[in-house]
């Protein structure tokens, strides 16, 4: 009999091609190892510099209420006003003084504050009697730096021009008070800081803020404040 030969059976051509694909799996996964390890070390060090950096600084006065808000408006104004003004004494700007002594004063309620950006020229000017007293005793009165830094307060919480707010009321940073012996440019720092911010209280409460000298001084007479203040108490 003739024998019959099984023929060998071809392997299909897209057996070699389906053996060969797997080969460019290596490259792709080399890629997303590099991408991933790039990925976690851009993460370590970001992470590595936001632990090294300082905690933001609260702002002044935002816990009394918002930027949407009267009071949280007032504020943002009032200290914008500021923010061009470099008199230090004793370690303090206007613009820090009155931030701590004020904006983050628990005692200061937010009806004065606004009551106080509502005052005119006229609730603070000077008699113009006393003016003259004033420049009597200190002609040079408007051009201490004290001067100027209680100016300033009192102008970025009401919005009155500064050179009109000097003008009507030259005994601003003046310790003591016109019409009386006691009227000098204090010779210290301590005391020019304690005045300056005494004459800003005590200009408001003449002005009809009420209890504004006993929020910072713990009393509102006028002249027991001022011993308070003198003497370096405060409630700030």
């Amino acid at each position: 009999m003739t024998s019959i030969r099984n023929r060998p059976t071809a392997v299909p051509p897209a057996a070699s091609s389906r053996t060969q694909a797997p080969a460019a799996q290596p490259a792709r996964t080399n890629q997303v190892t590099q991408v991933s390890r790039a990925d976690v070390l851009n993460r370590a060090e970001l992470a590595r510099v936001r632990s090294t950096q300082p905690p933001a600084a609260p702002v002044a006065g935002a816990w009394r209420g918002g930027p949407n808000t009267e009071v949280g408006r007032a504020i943002q104004t009032m200290r914008a006003r500021l923010q061009d003004v470099n008199i230090t004494i004793k370690g303090d700007t206007p613009s820090s003084l009155f931030d701590r002594a004020i904006l983050d004063n628990k005692h200061v309620t937010n009806a004065q504050i606004l009551e106080m950006s509502k005052v005119k020229l006229e609730q603070l000017a000077t008699d113009p009697k006393d003016r003259a007293k004033v420049l009597e005793k200190v002609p040079n009165a408007r051009e201490l730096p004290v001067h100027q830094f209680t100016v300033a307060m009192l102008s970025a919480v009401t919005g009155i021009d500064r050179a009109a707010l000097s003008e009507a009321c030259p005994d601003l940073g003046l310790t003591g008070a016109p019409g009386t012996p006691l009227l000098y440019a204090a010779k210290t720092e301590r005391m020019q800081r304690s005045t300056a911010l005494h004459d800003f209280t005590d200009y408001m409460r003449g002005a009809g803020v009420k209890g504004m000298n006993k929020a910072v001084w713990g009393v509102e007479n006028r002249i027991l404040s001022a011993i308070v203040s003198a003497a370096g108490g405060g409630r700030y």
